[in-house]
């Protein structure tokens, strides 16, 4: 699965890149450009053959209904802060020191264990209140 997954993530990625690159062709960009941009894009869709290596139970392999829920919500939560560090916006713009807490946060909820979801739902959890809070106060200004 990890192999077929990166084989299919290739037409994000330039050099190859056909998606992108059919999509700039029809939007009349820079190919190069188009392509970078959907790679960084899609940067959680990256971590998802990582995910099946280190959690097995994402492939439904020796798993009950209670593991696959919690590991598909810590999972979509990982990647949701890699997507959100990639991007540099949650709720408010992000400085590069925000991006690093959610990556570190998205990360560690990639790695299947009790400990580091935990962490890593905190971190999140704390980077999207004070995201909130930059939101709030950027909108009374």
């Amino acid at each position: 699965m990890f192999v077929f997954y990166f084989g299919i993530i290739a037409d994000l990625t330039p050099p190859v890149a056909l998606a992108a690159y059919a999509g700039a062709g029809i939007a009349k960009a820079d190919p190069m450009k188009t392509g970078f941009i959907a790679t960084k894009l899609a940067i959680g869709a990256f971590i998802v053959p990582y995910i099946f290596v280190y959690n097995p139970a994402m492939l439904l392999i020796g798993t009950t209904l209670a593991t696959l829920t919690q590991n598909l919500i810590t999972a979509l939560s990982g990647m949701f802060g890699v997507g959100v560090a990639m991007i540099g916006y949650c709720l408010a713009p992000m400085r590069w020191w925000n991006g690093f807490w959610f990556i570190i946060g998205g990360l560690l909820l990639i790695d299947p264990g009790t400990v580091t979801d935990l962490i890593g739902i905190a971190m999140l959890a704390m980077g999207v209140v004070y995201q909130w809070r930059k939101s709030q106060s950027l909108k009374k200004t």
